[in-house]
């Protein structure tokens, strides 16, 4: 038998060789499961669809040298701080023109969760320049009458319980202008810092997430198949 045996090992090992077959190695579970940044960026437990609009257009902001995007429950901010209002007015009139550019092509996870969500909601995203009451900045903003971008009622427990505890805990403290008391920010830091969820001490429930930074170059690197 044992001869046998190993006379069909020879036998199959030679048909294998002769036809150019090889052994596959199945691809891990390990290897085929999404970063922890793709499943935050495709996580509608996060994210209305005016958020996935936001994220299909990444592509234009970058291009247009933005590096980091805040996103609030009502509106999308621009990274990029003011303190003049003429000055602000010039930057969002160089990112306006990049929203209106053709969409870049999107790799398939964020292809199937954004296409519909920016054909339909984008078109009724409008810029504008607000000041931002924390730090009494200028921005650009972009918003709609009835946006959603960031779900209201998000929970830095909530996050936690997703996606695992933060990789770091940073604090910051950020002054107004005149006796308005001091905003203290906790910011909870998700994959090497490209996504940070922020809770603010003037929030009126605690523990709900405020705010997340989104690093624009690393965001569009990983959803979008070619970058500019």
């Amino acid at each position: 038998m044992r001869v046998v045996g190993a006379i069909v090992g020879l036998l199959s090992t030679v048909l294998l060789v002769s036809f150019g077959i090889r052994s596959v190695h199945p691809i891990s579970a390990e290897a085929q499961q999404p970063s922890l940044l793709e499943r935050v960026l495709t996580d509608p437990r996060l994210w209305a669809e005016d958020a996935f609009a936001v994220f299909g257009t990444l592509a234009a902001w970058r291009a247009a040298g933005e590096t980091h995007i805040l996103l609030y429950p009502d509106r999308v901010v621009s990274g990029s701080k003011s303190d003049k209002l003429d000055a602000a007015r010039q930057r969002l009139a160089q990112l306006a023109p990049a929203m209106q550019r053709p969409v870049a092509p999107l790799r398939p996870p964020f292809a199937a969760a954004y296409a519909s969500a920016v054909t339909a909601r984008a078109p009724g995203i409008r810029p504008d320049v607000q000041r931002l009451a924390e730090d009494e900045s200028y921005r650009a903003v972009w918003t709609r009458p009835d946006a959603q971008f960031l779900r209201r009622g998000v929970t830095t427990r909530s996050v936690i319980e997703a996606y695992g505890k933060p990789e770091r805990t940073t604090t910051e403290v950020v002054h107004g202008q005149g006796e308005r008391r001091p905003e203290v920010l906790t910011l909870h830091h998700y994959a090497n810092g490209a996504v940070v969820f922020v809770e603010s001490d003037l929030a009126p429930t605690p523990g709900v997430v405020d705010r997340v930074v989104l690093d624009v170059s690393v965001a569009t690197a990983l959803i979008f198949a070619t970058t500019p």
